[in-house]
């Protein structure tokens, strides 16, 4: 495993120690977790299934405010009876997009721009 830890500019010494020496026991608990999961897939004695209610609860809580928020919006949009994209920006004023110019964009390959090492 490879991880950087960054330190805010504003942060006193302890205050970086605090949060470092917390995330390198998380890191050490993941290694153990993940190298002894491996050995038991390779065992075949895994069994895919529920997170553990208390070791896991960070896990559990993500995958919660994830399923809520997704489930509110897919919510809007069947109420709305359309696809509602919250990034999307919305046009005011004397700006137009036609059809065609939506198409154009959607239609270019960025990848050999991407490729290319610009910042864009």
């Amino acid at each position: 495993m490879y991880y950087e830890v960054y330190r805010n500019k504003n942060s006193s010494d302890e205050d970086f120690q605090v949060i470092n020496n917390m995330y390198k026991r998380i890191m050490s608990e993941d290694k153990h977790l993940c190298a002894n999961a491996h050995k038991n897939i390779k065992a075949g004695v895994f069994v895919n299934g529920e997170l553990h209610p208390k070791m896991e609860q960070g896990p559990l809580f993500f995958q919660k405010l994830v399923r809520d928020v997704v489930t509110e919006h897919h919510n809007k949009e069947k109420k709305a009876r359309r696809e509602i994209w919250p990034a999307r920006q919305t046009l005011t004023g004397n700006a137009e997009v036609s059809e065609k110019d939506l198409a154009f964009c959607s239609s270019v390959d960025c990848s050999a721009l991407k490729d290319s090492g610009l910042d864009w």
